[in-house]
């Protein structure tokens, strides 16, 4: 078996979800040491991550960018790793250079998006997410979350359309999540309802 096979049996394991074997195939390729290795290396860190082995990941996508230093897609599963390790910040280091490297990485504006959302960082977030569903305007995921920093910024009108838009779309079935976001539309316009009467009453 040559190192490409190893390669493309290795995606197909990985794809499969046989990450173990997924990890097997991979290492053997590595130690032919020819093709695309530091492709090789950014798969196998995901192999490696889908098996909660987060630091081994964590080498083997720096070691695909020690050998490519501009492989937008190895920064963007590195800040997923960090997430996971519970470092917003490094991660949101990551989706910034993914997306430098490559604009259009929608996946990466997203996953950015939900890291300054833990950071509170929220009119970032909304940005972010603006700009995932100018390039993918069927994101549905984008719109629930638009709505929701959005919801934290108190511009309620615009949180409560994106959650419609969302509702009405499908996302709430697609994502499990249909009863929860009615739920949450109805606090929603309760607090836009008060917000709205608060100066009558100081008027008062």
């Amino acid at each position: 078996m040559t190192d490409d096979n190893y390669f493309e049996q290795g995606l197909r394991l990985l794809e499969a979800g046989d990450f173990d074997e997924a990890v097997a195939m991979f290492d053997s390729a590595i130690k032919l040491g020819l093709g695309d290795l530091a492709e090789i290396y950014l798969c196998r860190g995901e192999a490696l991550a889908s098996l909660n082995r987060w630091d081994e990941a964590l080498k083997s996508i720096n070691a695909a960018l020690e050998i490519e230093p501009y492989l937008a897609a190895a920064y963007y599963e590195r800040g997923l790793l960090r997430v996971q390790q519970g470092e917003p910040d490094l991660a949101i280091n990551d989706y910034t250079m993914a997306v430098h490297i490559e604009p259009e990485f929608e996946e990466a504006y997203f996953s950015r998006a939900l890291a300054y959302e833990a950071r509170k960082r929220y009119a970032e977030a909304e940005a972010d997410l603006t700009q995932t569903l100018r390039l993918n305007p069927n994101a549905l995921a984008a719109y629930e979350a638009r709505g929701r920093v959005r919801a934290a910024q108190f511009k309620y009108d615009e949180a409560i359309a994106d959650l419609s838009a969302y509702l009405r779309s499908g996302g709430g079935r697609q994502y499990d999540n249909h009863s929860e976001t009615q739920g949450y539309l109805l606090v929603l316009r309760a607090q836009r309802l008060l917000l709205r009467l608060i100066p009558r009453r100081r008027r008062g």
